[in-house]
């Protein structure tokens, strides 16, 4: 069964209360949310662009997709209140457990969900704070821009922080690229964190020209204040 038949069949079971203001409502808020951030990872999905269906299975979820919704995608969508973001949190681990109950097999079964979640959450304010930074440093580079030769989009891995420089790999390029940030910016930063970007070449150095999502990556060691 698929990613989005499960959360139809728990809904159903649950008797989750439907939403109409958001995609996949049927599958309540909590759900419809956690489905619609699944969707932008890039998992599988078919249907219409205002109302896709995920095909992904469970076996699909990953700790990465959980750290996108938990840090990357919640704070800025539909949600306004703590209390709001603890219940939400609480349906989608009530979920994957209801999962793991009736034997589905996911990517979440190396470390406890709730664990995770609760570490997740906790990397929400250090992460909203660097996008805040990284959007500071493109503002600075976009005051005078110097001549791009070309321009790079992606969602790239920090693969270390180091004498003013912070060193990022893409999934799609074998090359590592190198981008001089302030001090400020990199002390709020950890290896393995994903940031969404947009980077340009001068010919001689790589330079911050847009900052989107940010959240971390999931490994040991990864997850600390």
């Amino acid at each position: 069964m698929t990613i989005y038949q499960r959360m139809a069949e728990y809904a159903r079971q649950h008797r989750v209360t439907p939403v109409e203001d958001l995609p996949a409502g049927e599958l309540g808020k909590s759900l419809a949310l956690f489905h619609q951030s699944l969707i932008e990872t890039g998992l599988d999905a078919d249907g219409t662009e205002e109302n896709p269906r995920l095909t992904a299975v469970p076996e699909d979820i990953s700790p990465l997709h959980l750290s996108y919704f938990v840090v990357a995608f919640l704070p800025f969508n539909a949600i306004t209140e703590k209390s709001e973001t603890n219940s939400t949190l609480f349906d989608v681990y009530s979920f994957c457990q209801w999962l793991r109950k009736t034997g589905a097999a996911t990517g979440l079964e190396d470390r406890p969900v709730d664990g995770l979640i609760r570490e997740l959450a906790a990397q929400q304010d250090r992460c909203l704070k660097l996008s805040h930074l990284l959007d500071a440093e493109s503002e600075r580079v976009l005051e005078f821009p110097p001549e791009i030769v070309s321009t790079r989009a992606d969602l790239f891995r920090v693969t270390e922080i180091a004498r003013g420089r912070v060193l990022l790999q893409s999934p799609r390029q074998e090359d590592t690229l190198t981008l001089r940030l302030s001090g400020a910016t990199l002390e709020k930063m950890r290896p393995n964190d994903h940031l969404e970007l947009v980077i340009g070449d001068t010919s001689e150095r790589w330079v911050l020209l847009e900052a989107s999502k940010v959240f971390p990556g999931i490994s040991q060691n990864d997850l600390r204040n």
